[in-house]
């Protein structure tokens, strides 16, 4: 029997595998660029044919599953690479790879050399991926002032609504709907941004940095213990206050430990480039290997990079396989940067390739990833703290008016049942249509509006800066803090304000 076909999957899978591919796709120029760059380095080694294509197909890349159905089409269908690159075209759903594939069943056909090709596709998909980096940077500077925007715009609604059962009985329907506005202005801010950032990987899937491995563990042992603490908390009977406090104060040591460790692969990406450029330089100007091209260069001279180069250099010398060295260099450094351009370097040059050629496309390719990301950095860092100083004015105001429109309720109440029956004029309600009903609805729905603010401006700042998700813990840390602190404080304030006011 034949393989079954879509309609007789399970609707599940099939959501599931729509799902995964759009994944893919938001980080396909990313992973296009470094495919062709690395197709581009691997070719001008004059390797054969077949195993440049092999070697593609083996990289953990969206575009790499494509060259492997490419080898497929060879080995098990008996293609040439230019029918194989025709008929997987063809197939392909992503218009970029069609086209990809396209023109290098067309280049094969001609003849014209695989490096040839490779080298103008890599340059080509360099100055397209600026270009887009450079649109998303520009749209997304104008998001994330329109964000802040939307969320003063749906906190407004809310006091508003907390205002209006001052003056007129408001229906339960509209109140839910005000909060539904407000919630729903701030899911969609968030959504909207994560659609206009640049897709890309910083950190590698699997930690490997000393940081990034604690930050790890934390998240195994923290997050858990937070749970029970405030289940505990909220068993005792606590206000929310101290609950967000509690879970904020618990999370917050993994947000800044995975901040510590962006700022550290952030430092060290910005070496990465010289640092291969240089060792390329010095093993094809010597015509010595790595290792001992690494024992003539000063590696004192290395800021950032320097613990990692040197224990490096330490494993070379000290016999062990230069794979596993490299592997060893790439994982102490977190960054998928660092695996990225070195593998480039290595393959390179382990195929038999010019260690200079090698080291400047690798440095080229870091340095171009290097630059983009500082231009993200500088949107990132003071939207950053922006949303901050934001989520803590927003919701203390929220919760101040809100206690103070409650305290005058009361007053108002307690003051319509103290004075004594008027039978021959008006009666105090024909000057005050004042709403308790609506104010206690009003008044409840605070505490989800709070976390709903909470949650978005902490995943908003994260999302614009990219790198490790356990980042947004160092967000959500702040947020909850200041979450707890005003339902906190801001109660006692509003009573002080009302203490000296007798009815």
């Amino acid at each position: 029997m034949g393989k079954p076909t879509d309609k007789s999957k399970k609707p599940a899978e099939r959501s599931g595998k729509k799902t995964a591919k759009k994944s893919k796709n938001r980080f396909l120029n990313f992973d296009l660029l470094y495919q062709l760059s690395y197709m581009a380095v691997i070719s001008q080694a004059g390797v054969p044919r077949d195993r440049m294509f092999e070697r593609a197909a083996t990289l953990k890349t969206g575009p790499a599953d494509y060259f492997k159905r490419l080898e497929l089409a060879r080995t098990r269908l008996g293609y040439d690479y230019a029918t194989a690159c025709r008929v997987v075209g063809d197939a392909a759903e992503e218009e970029e790879m069609k086209g990809l594939l396209l023109r290098l069943s067309s280049s094969l056909l001609s003849g014209e050399p695989e490096a040839t090709f490779l080298s103008r596709e890599a340059e080509a998909m360099g100055h397209a991926y600026d270009n887009d980096y450079d649109k998303k940077i520009d749209i997304l500077r104008k998001w994330t002032d329109s964000y802040i925007s939307l969320i003063l715009a749906g906190v407004l609604v809310v006091i508003v609504g907390i205002i209006s059962t001052m003056i007129w009985p408001i229906e339960l329907v509209f109140i839910l709907g005000l909060v539904t506005v407000s919630v729903g202005t701030t899911a969609l801010g968030v959504w909207l941004i994560y659609l206009m950032v640049p897709m890309e990987r910083v950190v590698l899937s699997k930690p490997s940095s000393t940081e990034q491995k604690l930050a790890r563990k934390m998240l195994m042992y923290l997050v858990p213990l937070a749970a029970v603490a405030c289940a505990l908390v909220v068993l005792g009977g606590v206000p929310n206050g101290w609950i967000m406090l509690t879970a904020g104060v618990l999370i917050l040591p993994i947000g800044l430990v995975s901040h510590w460790d962006d700022q550290k692969v952030t430092r060290r990406d910005s070496e990465m480039g010289g640092f291969l450029g240089s060792l390329g330089g010095v093993c094809s100007a010597v015509g010595t290997t790595v290792k001992d091209a690494l024992g003539r260069m000063d590696l004192d001279a290395i800021n950032f990079l320097r613990p990692q180069v040197k224990r490096l250099h330490t494993r070379l010398l000290s016999g062990i396989a230069p794979r596993r060295s490299w592997e060893y260099f790439i994982a102490e450094t977190g960054s998928e940067l660092a695996n990225r351009s070195v593998s480039m370097f290595y393959d390179a040059i382990e195929l038999g390739g010019d260690p200079a050629k090698a080291g400047y496309q690798a440095s080229l390719f870091a340095n171009k990833i290097t630059l983009l990301r500082a231009q993200r950095k500088s949107i990132s860092s003071s939207f950053g703290w922006l949303s901050l100083a934001m989520h803590g004015a927003i919701i203390g105001l929220l919760i101040f008016i809100a206690e103070v429109i409650g305290i005058f309720g009361e007053m108002v109440a307690t003051a319509q049942e103290s004075m004594p029956a008027v039978t021959d004029g008006p009666a105090m309600g024909a000057f005050t249509t004042f709403n308790m009903a609506g104010l206690d609805i009003m008044t409840s729905l605070v505490f989800p509006l709070v976390v709903a603010f909470t949650v978005g401006n902490a995943m908003a700042p994260s999302i614009v800066d990219g790198g490790s998700r356990l980042k947004a813990m160092r967000n959500m840390g702040f947020t909850l803090g200041l979450s707890g602190f005003c339902l906190v404080a801001f109660p006692f304030i509003a009573k002080s304000l009302f203490a000296s006011i007798t009815i």
